[in-house]
């Protein structure tokens, strides 16, 4: 009886273990490259508290915080904005994609302002 409790807590703990929250939690990094051929590292840290996605753009000084932010579950569609305080205002919108890794991917168009650029973040 005491194998048959102590294999249903691992078993447990291991599920405990797997769960990773919401697909877009995390700290993601892409690079971009611009029409002047430099390479430009992009820093997303994403969050959801239930009912929204909230993120920023290069956290730290000078960050930009989403001005708005959805997920379409059913093609794992990624949509967000950043305007407040640009030049010219950033809209991505990607697909979610190897959903079942740690390392998954968001792979879009990132636009600023009249200039897009393809973009992949890898979530770290």
């Amino acid at each position: 009886m005491r194998l048959l409790i102590a294999g249903l807590f691992l078993a447990f703990c291991y599920g405990v273990a797997a769960q990773e929250g919401f697909p877009l939690d995390g700290t993601w990094r892409g690079e971009r490259v611009g029409a002047d051929g430099r390479h430009h590292t992009i820093v997303l840290l994403m969050e959801w508290d239930g009912r929204t996605i909230a993120g920023t753009i290069n956290p730290g000084p000078g960050s930009i915080a989403f001005d708005s932010a959805a997920l379409d579950p059913s093609s794992w569609k990624v949509r967000f904005n950043a305007a407040a305080g640009q030049p010219a205002p950033i809209v991505f919108e990607g697909t979610l994609a190897d959903l079942g890794k740690y390392n998954r991917t968001l792979t879009g168009k990132w636009t600023e302002g009249t200039a897009s650029f393809d973009i992949r973040f890898v979530r770290e």
